[in-house]
């Protein structure tokens, strides 16, 4: 039978309970129409997965393949080659789908053949409840719910907040293969997580595709999951260095992308910029001056920037 459908799980010395939470829901996914397959990209853990199965609870009927180049858009597209589905699901390692959500991406994409990418709500689940004074930053960590009406668009400006990000996206294998040729480009590889930098947007990059296909972004509120969150993810410092990566990553997506953002040179161009940026932060409470400064600082770096 051919697979229809190719779940993707990259990950990075996982942690153990979180790990065996991810794979138990996927094991107990609904019984799906179609074949369907499981993908383990073990990305340079310091403990190989494929030695440690049993612990991390994988199945016996998923692949688990070693990714030596850190980094999680080198997993992600090693995962695409890995894989064989028409349609793929990319599921981090703090990720817990509801039972239904393979057979709701078969159903959804096969009725919409007009979608190539999607994405629903996604709820958290907190070790540590976050304190109120960085609740305006929990939605970078993708924490997401537009309500229970599906939105789709074609071109980019139409797009709202809920363009599909990595957690639970679903795509077309044509989309996925259009992202592999992009991503030689090493500034592209370089957007998502590599190490201790915490970059982001290779999985909008990677949405956008679709786009360039003439196919559909959605948001499908049928797709849901649960976002297992550490404690540490909720700290003012770890916060404000993720506005800082996603600032620069996004700035430097756009620009990849054909933005028409200025590139800032001179000495009277970096002047003004900060006098604007120290202007809005002056009335803020310490954190979100700290994240206006994050953000003015990510832009700032990626628009000094000479793209090739």
């Amino acid at each position: 039978m051919t697979i229809s459908i190719s779940v993707i799980v990259c990950t990075h010395n996982p942690n153990p309970e979180l790990f065996r939470r991810v794979m138990s829901a996927l094991v107990a996914q609904r019984q799906v129409d179609s074949k369907w397959e499981l993908v383990v990209v073990d990305n340079r853990s310091d403990v190989v997965l494929s030695n440690r199965r049993e612990d991390l609870a994988i199945p016996v009927f998923a692949s688990v393949v070693r990714e030596e180049e850190i980094g999680l858009t080198p997993a992600r597209l090693r995962g695409i080659r890995e894989s064989k589905g028409s349609l793929l699901v990319f599921v981090d390692d703090d990720n817990v789908l509801a039972d239904d959500y393979l057979n709701a991406a078969l159903e959804i994409f096969g009725m919409h053949g007009h979608i190539g990418v999607a994405g629903g709500i996604i709820s958290p689940i907190f070790e540590q409840q976050p304190s109120k004074i960085v609740l305006d930053s929990i939605g970078l960590l993708g924490v997401r719910n537009y309500g229970d009406a599906p939105m789709r668009a074609l071109v980019g400006n139409v797009v709202g907040p809920w363009e599909p990000i990595g957690a639970g996206m679903v795509l077309r294998r044509a989309v996925a293969e259009r992202y592999l040729t992009l991503a030689r480009e090493p500034l592209r590889r370089s957007l998502d997580r590599r190490g201790r930098s915490l970059g982001s947007c290779g999985d909008t990059d990677l949405a956008r595709c679709a786009w360039d296909l003439g196919l559909y972004s959605a948001y499908e509120p049928d797709l849901r999951l649960e976002h297992l969150i550490p404690a540490f993810r909720v700290k003012p410092w770890y916060l404000i260095r993720l506005h800082f990566a996603i600032a620069y990553s996004g700035t430097v997506l756009d620009r990849l992308r054909g933005g028409s953002l200025p590139v800032i040179q001179g000495i009277r161009g970096n002047l003004w910029y900060w006098l604007a940026a120290f202007r809005r932060c002056i009335s803020l409470n310490p954190y979100r001056a700290a994240v206006r400064l994050a953000d003015a600082l990510g832009r700032y770096k990626a628009r000094r920037l000479t793209l090739g």
